[in-house]
């Protein structure tokens, strides 16, 4: 048996010699390496560069030195070791890179081991001749950066989150909140809220193992307050009815040491660990006693990761979501992220308010790469949410200082782009994040070719979604209007709830089918919640204005709306021209489930619009792989477009199978050709990815088909496939009564 070392040596000296001579002999056993070698142009060992290539770390020690000089002494970063198997090389490895860090000048603030994840890291503190040094003369000139027990070095930066505003806030008039009984099934991760405001006040049970709360001022308590306030009420312009249940608060938010009214997520504990024991926490308990709040499920995360946008591989806290997801049948509600910097435009493009609005629509879409999805939100087995350009303030008027360049309902500027890993889809949907305006800029010299188009301030003004915001002198009932991907993801999980009720309602008719076990409502409400989304408008205005050919335009809006705008009045609501479907199973690698929507006779030989969606989620199990990271996929088949009479529109098909959400929308004007029992089928099926699905191994997933027309071509179609459903019910039951 041979050591790592000597092995890697040995597959070196192999390669070395098959680059010299492709015919040359190999000792027995080794002769299969040639295969491998020729899909390979170079083998080498894993080294500094590559232990920083995709993590930012280069980058933002840079921007750090440019933007404060050397006034600051030290630098955190997040330090990744190769997991292994055996936990006494997990302790000789960390021991060393302990020692490489201390040797250096720097000290270990915090450890984590989670073996289901793959996920062994040190969050260390490092002096600035450690960055002096990277920058002058390379990577290689770091110890910490040729230890081999090292895979990678990613910056560290604890989201940090600003006061909406300084200034005196609005009043808001509520009544002061009742107690709200029963269990909890949403929980947020978030900042400490503001408990006894009226919109809060016996609404939330909060739970601070950390103590978190002896030291968090009342005038800090903003992002939390928010979060909660959206979750309970919805946008406070809008006059939602509040949640029937108490909302779960676990603060992993506390006050930035330097910085007054500012928050930030706890700067000396990794987020990955930081999450993990706070859902461990919620679903199995901790420290010998049992979980605190069993009956959450759905998780709220409002927050993200600001060191990097999504580069190619599977970041750590997104592992941990999709494990977390899989183990304890969760649904995680996350952010996108914001990118909140200026927006550079043609100086010539700031004539008027219409130029400038396709100039920062092309601007945002060239910085998409800058501008990508934030951790956790690359997780596959999380709802990702971006934000629209829309609230429930209403039409204000605009001073002349300031630009409204976004278009009404459309993507918001500030919401990250995708794609996710692999190019999977994400953002999965869109949802209301609040209207931003942006500052009009001065007209540059002449010389000057861009200008920069900075945010406006507007959280006592509006526009925005009005939350409630602590007051001064401990007032109650203030609120202020904020923008973001944290408030869209906020209001879909208050949406989520509302699907849950749903499910777990019933239909209460005995002549129904009943709805899927609870075991299958999260995937559902994470199906249902994609099925109700679509581009609309959104594909002919943005082709047009970023000038797509129709090759380009599907992959490329694709990484950019996702599935698109959810439509809220398409969740739980029955319609008289819409059926909707849903179902669920467990799924074996080779096997095929099929489905059949029985096809309603209005339909039938009629040249009328109409459409077919189908949207299938699953809880993929994941492998701790660099590239591939899928253990199994689940999918359906291509649908059946003759018989659809209809053509596939919006997402791209090459990236919807790529995630664990799959959304396919079929619609046209074709005549249906279809008997008196014709069905539409859906083909659900099983297969191996990153490794093979072992025997008794099942995949959970969960299925929403629906079939709409026009109100003016058919207002039966609901009533015709409940009966022919119900009639099926009927025929299974009395063929089981001959049995």
């Amino acid at each position: 048996m041979m050591s790592n070392a000597e092995a890697i040596e040995e597959l070196l000296r192999l390669f070395t010699a098959w680059q010299a001579d492709p015919s040359a002999s190999f000792a027995h056993g080794l002769g299969k390496f040639k295969t491998a070698f020729q899909q390979l142009t170079a083998i080498r060992r894993w080294g500094p560069e590559d232990r920083i290539r995709e993590t930012g770390l280069r980058e933002q020690w840079q921007e750090n030195l440019d933007v404060v000089g050397q006034s600051f002494s030290t630098v955190m970063v997040e330090v990744e070791l190769w997991y292994r198997r055996d936990a006494t090389q997990r302790a000789t490895a960390q021991a060393h890179v302990e020692h490489v860090i201390s040797g250096s000048g720097g000290r270990v603030l915090d450890r984590s081991q989670i073996g289901e994840i793959s996920y062994h890291a040190l969050l260390a503190e490092l002096p600035i001749q450690q960055v002096l040094s990277l920058l002058a003369d390379g990577a290689e000139s770091i110890r910490l950066l040729t230890t081999d027990e090292v895979m990678f070095v990613n910056p560290f930066t604890p989201m940090n989150v600003a006061p909406p505003t300084t200034e005196p806030i609005r009043e808001l008039r509520l009544p002061a909140g009742e107690r709200t009984d029963g269990l909890p099934r949403v929980a947020l991760l978030d900042g400490l809220p503001f408990n006894k405001h009226d919109a809060l006040a016996g609404r939330l049970v909060v739970d601070d193992p950390d103590g978190l709360g002896e030291n968090y001022p009342l005038a800090s308590r903003h992002h939390g307050t928010a979060m909660a306030s959206l979750i309970i009420h919805g946008d406070l312009s809008a006059d939602g009815e509040p949640l029937d249940r108490p909302l779960y608060v676990r603060p992993i938010m506390r006050p930035h040491e330097f910085m007054a009214r500012h928050e930030q997520i706890i700067p000396d504990r990794l987020l990955t660990d930081l999450l993990h024991r706070a859902v461990k926490r919620i679903v199995e308990g901790e420290a010998g006693r049992g979980p605190v709040a069993p009956s959450v499920r759905i998780i709220n995360l409002s927050i993200g990761a600001q060191a990097r946008a999504l580069v190619r591989r599977m970041s750590p806290v997104g592992r941990l979501l999709d494990w977390l997801a899989h183990s304890y049948n969760l649904l995680f509600v996350v952010s996108a992220g914001n990118h909140l910097g200026p927006l550079t435009i043609p100086a010539d493009a700031i004539s008027n308010a219409e130029s400038a609005r396709s100039a920062a629509i092309r601007s945002a879409y060239d910085a998409a790469l800058l501008r990508g999805i934030l951790p956790p939100g690359d997780a596959l087995n999380a709802v990702t949410i971006g934000a629209t350009h829309s609230d429930g303030f209403g039409d204000i008027p605009i001073p002349d200082t300031v630009w409204d360049i976004t278009h009404q309902n459309g993507p918001a500027h500030y919401s990250a782009s995708g794609p996710g890993v692999d190019r999977s889809v994400k953002p999965d949907l869109h949802h209301v994040g609040g209207r931003a305006l942006y500052v009009r800029p001065v007209a540059p010299p002449d010389e000057q070719e861009t200008v920069a188009v900075e945010l406006a301030p507007t959280a006592i003004t509006g526009p925005g979604l009005q939350v409630a915001a602590p007051g001064r002198a401990g007032a109650t009932n203030n609120t202020v209007f904020t923008v973001g991907t944290s408030n869209a993801t906020a209001l879909v999980a208050r949406e989520a709830s509302h699907l849950f009720d749903i499910l777990e309602a019933g239909s209460g008719d005995p002549d129904d089918e009943p709805l899927p076990d609870p075991q299958y409502h999260p995937l559902l409400v994470r199906a249902l919640l994609a099925h109700a989304s679509s581009w609309g408008e959104w594909e002919a205005r943005l082709r047009a204005e970023l000038g797509l050919t129709n090759q380009q335009a599907r992959r490329h809006l694709t990484a950019l709306l996702g599935y698109g705008r959810l439509e809220t009045d398409r969740l739980g609501t029955a319609a008289t021209n819409r059926a909707v479907l849903v179902g669920g199973g467990l799924i074996a690698r080779d096997q095929r489930h099929t489905y059949e929507l029985p096809l309603p006779p209005s339909l039938r030989a009629r040249a009328e619009w109409h459409r077919f969606t189908i949207t299938l989620a699953y809880m993929v199990p994941t492998v701790g792989q660099l590239n591939r990271y899928r253990s199994a996929k689940v999918y359906f088949a291509t649908p059946d477009m003759q018989l659809a009479g209809g053509d596939r529109i919006d997402a791209e098909h090459n990236s919807v199978r790529r995630g664990s959400l799959q959304h396919e929308i079929v619609q046209g004007t074709r005549t249906m050709v279809f008997g008196d029992d014709g069905t539409y089928p859906v083909h659900v099926e099983c297969m191996d990815d990153a490794q093979r699905l072992g025997a008794g191994k099942t995949v959970r997933y969960a299925l929403v088909v629906s079939v709409e027309t026009a109100e003016q071509t058919s207002t039966t179609i609901h009533d015709e496939v409940r009966s022919r459903l119900r009639q099926q019910v009927r025929d299974r039951a009395r063929g089981r009564v001959q049995s």
